[in-house]
């Protein structure tokens, strides 16, 4: 009942926002971002058939609302451990033709995370592959406090993310550098 809800509030959202969408372009026009753990009450691996099934299509018909008010919708962050759930998920939306010549598809990539740099290669192949253009909203990160938490509950012998403040700096710093050289397949956006 909670995902559904969650969908219809973004469904909403888009078209409250769609009338603020004057320009032709994207870029120029607000957009929405949304958290694809709100859209499922399951978002997680164990769970992967029903996510795919049940998740998918509410995320296509938001992006396709999106598209139609000529409004950018970006992919929202995650935990790590549910990082390749969220590549999942977005490949099978972003190779839908319905999305052929729109740029207003994003995704958020936490620089803390150990794998942003494999995250922004695995997009940018996507890009490649189904001829769209992404655009990726480069953070510092969202879950520091819980992924540290996550890993020693677990037993991780390591962590999924940088421990230190510096180290995130520096893996933003880099990552902004391979946005830049990827340009012309990812649009670059930073927060």
């Amino acid at each position: 009942a909670d995902a559904r809800r969650y969908h219809l509030a973004y469904s909403r959202a888009i078209t409250a926002i769609a009338q603020a969408c004057k320009s032709n372009d994207i870029r120029e026009n607000p957009g929405i971002s949304v958290k694809l753990s709100a859209l499922h009450p399951r978002y997680e691996v164990a769970q992967e058939d029903r996510v795919m099934r049940d998740l998918v299509p509410r995320l296509r018909s938001l992006a396709l609302l999106a598209k139609s008010a000529g409004m950018g919708l970006n992919i929202d962050a995650e935990e790590a451990d549910r990082l390749d759930l969220s590549l999942d998920v977005i490949e099978t939306v972003l190779r839908d033709p319905s999305f052929a010549g729109w740029d207003g598809f994003g995704v958020v990539v936490q620089a803390y995370g150990k794998r942003a740099g494999a995250a922004l290669d695995a997009l940018y192949a996507m890009a490649e592959r189904y001829d769209r253009r992404i655009n990726i909203r480069l953070v510092k990160g969202a879950y520091w406090d819980t992924e540290m938490k996550l890993a020693q509950v677990q037993g991780l012998p390591d962590f999924a993310l940088f421990t230190t403040k510096a180290a995130t700096d520096v893996s933003y710093i880099c990552l902004a550098r391979k946005l830049f050289a990827l340009s012309d397949r990812l649009f670059p956006q930073f927060a």
